[in-house]
């Protein structure tokens, strides 16, 4: 623990919350300026343009900013031949993947020669722990595009935002339930993952309604706890917020349903990532759009995994990055006036699967549709592998719907899913144990490689 979080910790409540505001206050300085204003201007007054042209026009200034300020790529273009500025979106494909592991091992070697501050950590679904760095400018710009799509649906910067959070915000040792801070330069109630419990509940709901947020985002696995809390027991909020919006994980039907049943909005979802990648975001039409402003998704392999450039990130350039993740690609269009692609749907972020002998691998969005055998009677599930030919299944069964057998359901399900040859073990628990960073996962990879 740095010192920092040691004052941190050792201060009383009322100080951390000081504390919490001063950095919020360092957050804002960070985020909002001349590039944001400049950026979010342009795009509420933006009008019907071709996608392609601009991207492509956006990808080569990207390309050769990367040519000029990045001994990498400068090196990598040397090597390949590739000759800028690109006349086609297509040519993007003569430049080598960039892996992970790439990153993580050559770290340094992908920093700009320029003035980036700003770092983004991520232990990554994939476990590979990276960081890279941004500029001012990509962070606001970055920004610019967030807050533009929460203003679709009506949620502007300086509204009342509640937001459930991974990031430790209590002492191990504290006794009072207030598992919450305020970030008051950007009105903003902080709630901690990590203490939804049944005991904790009602001191979450009390503090929700009295602060009477505007809009609900962060982490959807904490979302769907407390929501299933609030179901169970017939409770609804003193207040309507205008929309939630999910961050990080994966949002299953399931849990949209339940999160907009128990908290009375609309739920909008959108993508992005730690290290860098292109905005993806969920129009009022509920259809998933890329803004194409901030970089380029490509389709890579046979399993749905995409390959991302992203035009914000001029401190570690990111150029047809494996970042893990899966989506469905489309050519589809929609009519609520956005420019940017419509993207299908995100599949999976991150390489959350299982792997098995006789159908590969099965990804996570293909597990959640085992409880959709048995609607309203399994409130939770998680499958953890073991090895190859051993997989448990944790569910949390509904008291009142689940009946005995319905375990013979799900194993024909699991079965059908992993092959007859897979050993299942059905494990029914009253909660799925939380992960360090207070998040659920639906997959859990525990097998020895």
């Amino acid at each position: 623990m740095g010192l920092k979080e040691d004052i941190y910790f050792r201060s009383p409540i009322f100080v951390q919350n000081i504390l919490t505001s001063v950095y919020g206050k360092k957050l804002m300085r960070e985020r909002y300026g001349e590039t944001y204003e400049r950026i979010i201007g342009e795009l509420r007054t933006k009008g019907k343009v071709d996608y392609r042209e601009e991207q492509l026009e956006r990808l080569n200034t990207f390309l050769m900013f990367c040519q000029l300020h990045n001994e990498y790529y400068r090196d990598l273009f040397i090597k390949y031949d590739i000759r800028l500025p690109l006349q086609s979106l297509d040519e993007l494909k003569e430049i080598p993947v960039l892996e992970k592991e790439t990153l993580r091992t050559l770290n340094e070697s992908f920093l700009s020669r320029i003035d980036a501050p700003l770092h983004g950590r991520t232990g990554g679904t994939s476990g590979k722990s990276l960081q890279v760095a941004f500029t001012i400018e990509d962070m606001q710009e970055r920004m610019a595009h967030l807050d533009f799509f929460k203003e679709q649906h009506g949620f502007r910067k300086g509204m009342r935002r509640a937001s459930f959070t991974g990031r430790t915000l209590t002492a191990m040792n504290q006794k009072k339930p207030i598992f919450w801070r305020t970030n008051r330069p950007l009105n903003q109630l902080l709630l901690s993952i990590f203490h939804l419990t049944d005991d904790n509940f009602p001191a979450y709901i009390e503090k929700l309604n009295a602060f009477q947020p505007t809009a609900i985002d962060g982490a959807p696995s904490g979302m769907a706890e407390l929501a299933q809390y609030m179901v169970d027991h017939d409770i609804r909020f003193t207040f309507r917020p205008l929309a939630i919006f999910p961050t990080s994980e994966t949002v299953t039907p399931e849990m949209r349903e339940l999160i907009e049943r128990a908290f009375g909005a609309e739920l909008f979802d959108q993508y992005a990532s730690s290290e860098g990648a292109p905005l993806i975001s969920e129009c009022r039409n509920h259809k998933l759009h890329l803004h194409h402003e901030t970089g380029i998704v490509e389709p890579y392999g046979e399993e749905g995994e995409v390959l991302v450039t992203c035009f914000t990130t001029r401190g570690t350039p990111l150029i047809r990055y494996r970042i893990g993740d899966r989506m469905t690609l489309t050519d589809e269009t929609c009519s609520c006036g956005l420019n940017g692609p419509v993207i299908g749907s995100i599949d999976g972020r991150g390489t959350g699967y299982i792997v098995s002998e006789a159908r590969g691998k099965v990804f996570e969005g293909d597990l959640t549709t085992i409880a959709r055998e048995l609607p309203n009677s399994i409130r939770r599930l998680q499958v953890e592998q073991f090895a190859k030919d051993e997989v448990t299944l944790r569910y949390v069964p509904d008291e009142q719907r689940f009946l005995p057998n319905h375990e013979k359901i799900l194993l024909r399900e699991m079965h059908h899913l992993f092959g007859p040859e897979m050993k299942v073990t059905l494990e029914p628990v009253s909660r799925i144990p939380k992960e360090p960073n207070g998040k659920i996962l639906v997959v859990k990879q525990s097998m020895t490689v």
